[in-house]
């Protein structure tokens, strides 16, 4: 029987570019259920319009899948909302095929049915795409009822857009991705890293992330071989520095701990050094020194804030006294770290701000990463918050697109309106004197805290330089000081 051909669209335009690793994962499910998946990597086309119709005539696809990684880059000075580029990419393929379009992806699952809309594909995957893909071509094909697939987003005849829940992978079952769909080698060349997923899910209370949607509250972890088996997949291609794609590492601690042993036992550490994010609680020295034995170099911690209160609404479990012994665990284990904040959220003064800085230059991480005002994604309690506060364009506390944008697709912001209209300057004139900071310059445009579009970034990387891109910023800037 011919296996038929399936192909997969990286719409990512972003730079340095991060390569499509949901993509890779869902390529590898598919040849392993028997489809013959073909990726269209649009993110080094010279022109993306002509590499489509190139990859569609060639492939005469059964169906036609669409990565959605984000939409926007959550930045507030920059407010790119690249969902607009996907769904121009979008309508130029389905007036280039009759295949079915089908999105997925993280950035797809914060808000699937507007998104279905927005963009005017056929359908969607909410949540993983492996299992979940596979069985709506199937069903495609069958002339079944696509509304019944698990994780499947569809047009209804009468034209309603209906999303079924997710049904979440057992991701220990599923093959090790072969990591061979996309040009990782360059990826790595132009981009300085790689990724990996050891676990799906995050359980965390956040206020303002749409993970827990998007990504399934439910922690589902891959098997340590079979991260350690990616490892050295990577290694075999000449990559030797990835970030892992993880919402949190440490959760949970006795997985994090297995896959670093794995590493260790499979004498990974040796040839690669790897970066992750981390949550602050729980996060103890007999871990970070698991992971360093690992090969782990670099923890970019998304603290948030420094302020007891500022935490707690958030929606943090922490308060200051986790974060200094982050610190000590980190130093005594050798790992470099950043602690990142989001500045301007519900309750922010100066003061707040103040504290927060305050606790930083005592507790010293090697980098602080700070973000000014708070995206506010569709989905999320602080989303609900703001809808409880009446129309968007007239709540003093919203930035950005707060006209015709119910869905909450565009970027808008918040920015507590005791601070807002000078968070910028004020946070700048804090910190600017001390490098460890990692802030936007009102004064300077190319000095800021945004990897999209980042040319500091690229031309380091080109010129060599892997790593984290919070650890590049800060090589650079310590060679500049000598």
């Amino acid at each position: 029987m011919q296996r038929k051909t399936i192909l997969l669209v990286n719409p990512n335009f972003m730079r340095p570019p991060i390569g499509p690793i949901g993509l890779e994962y869902v390529a590898s499910d598919l040849a392993w259920r028997g489809f013959d998946p073909v990726l269209c990597d649009l993110a080094f086309a010279a022109d993306w319009r002509l590499a489509l119709a190139d990859a569609v005539e060639q492939t005469k696809p059964a169906a036609i899948g669409v990565s959605v990684r984000n939409i926007d880059d959550a930045y507030f000075a920059s407010q790119d909302f690249v969902l607009e580029t996907t769904a121009a990419v979008v309508q130029e393929v389905a007036a280039l095929s009759n295949a079915p379009v089908v999105l997925g992806g993280v950035g797809f699952s914060t808000a699937p049915h507007d998104i279905l809309e927005y963009t005017g594909a056929d359908h969607g995957i909410v949540g993983e795409g492996e299992t979940a893909f596979a069985a709506l071509l199937d069903c495609l094909e069958a002339g079944g009822d696509a509304s019944k697939v698990p994780g499947a987003v569809v047009r209804t005849a009468a034209g309603r857009v209906v999303v079924m829940p997710a049904s979440p992978s057992r991701l220990d079952t599923l093959p090790t991705p072969s990591r061979t769909f996309a040009a990782n080698p360059r990826y790595f060349e132009e981009g300085g890293q790689s990724g990996i997923e050891t676990k799906r899910g995050c359980n965390r209370t956040c206020i303002y992330c749409p993970e827990p949607y998007a990504k399934g509250r439910t922690l589902r972890l891959r098997s340590p071989e079979s991260v350690a088996d990616e490892f050295a997949t990577l290694l075999d291609q000449g990559i030797d520095v990835a970030h892992l794609c993880d919402s949190e590492f440490n959760l949970p601690t006795d997985h994090a701990r297995e896959v670093c042993d794995t590493l260790v036992r499979r004498g990974i550490p040796s040839r690669f050094r790897w970066y992750t994010y981390a949550c602050p609680r729980p996060f103890d020295t007999d871990l970070a020194e698991r992971m360093a034995r690992a090969g782990c170099v670099g923890v970019d911690f998304g603290v948030d804030h420094g302020d007891p209160e500022m935490l707690r609404r958030l929606g943090r479990d922490y308060g200051p006294g986790q974060l200094r012994s982050v610190a000590r665990a980190c130093r005594k284990a050798g790992l470099i770290f950043m602690f990142d904040l989001l500045l301007g959220g519900p309750g922010e003064t100066h003061d707040s701000i103040r504290r927060c800085i305050d606790l930083m230059r005592e507790i010293g991480p090697d980098r602080v990463g700070l973000s000014c005002g708070v995206r506010v994604y569709p989905n999320t309690p602080l989303a609900r918050m703001v809808r409880g506060q009446g129309p968007l364009a007239a709540n003093p506390n919203l930035h950005g697109a707060t006209a015709d944008n119910e869905t909450l697709l565009k970027p808008i912001f918040f920015v507590d309106k005791a601070i807002d209209a000078d968070i910028h300057e004020f946070v700048w004139s804090l910190v600017k004197d001390d490098r460890r900071f990692l802030a936007a310059d009102p004064t300077d445009k190319d000095r800021n805290y945004n990897y999209n579009d980042n040319s500091v970034l690229a031309n380091a990387i080109r010129a060599g330089a892997r790593g984290a891109y919070w650890d590049i910023l800060r090589r650079l800037d310590d060679a500049s000081f000598g």
